[in-house]
């Protein structure tokens, strides 16, 4: 189990990152690298995406990876990909 990053934020901060308080791009078949994405939901259909992790260490890159509607799935990544479907990406926040 990785615990290196356990306490990386301060509970302010990861507020801040599950309340979308770094703010959030929408994403419809597109490459989209202008910030660090710590979460990436699937919206109204199925949505197949591809992601560079910034730290495969803790999270892995993704590759043709089916997210369901309504998914959402965590992690940190640098580039996200969407082949299919839309998506909101939360970004990390503003200190990165």
């Amino acid at each position: 189990m990785a615990t290196s990053n356990l306490h990386r934020y301060t509970a302010q901060e990861a507020l801040n990152i599950i309340t979308a308080g770094g703010g959030y791009d929408y994403v419809t078949n597109a490459t989209v690298n202008s910030h660090v994405y710590v979460a990436i939901t699937a919206l109204h259909v199925d949505a197949v995406v591809s992601a560079t992790s910034s730290d495969t260490d803790i999270w892995d890159s993704l590759s043709s990876v089916t997210i369901k509607a309504g998914q959402t799935i965590y992690g940190q990544w640098t580039s996200v990909t969407v082949a299919s479907g839309e998506l909101l990406e939360l970004n990390g926040p503003l200190s990165q």
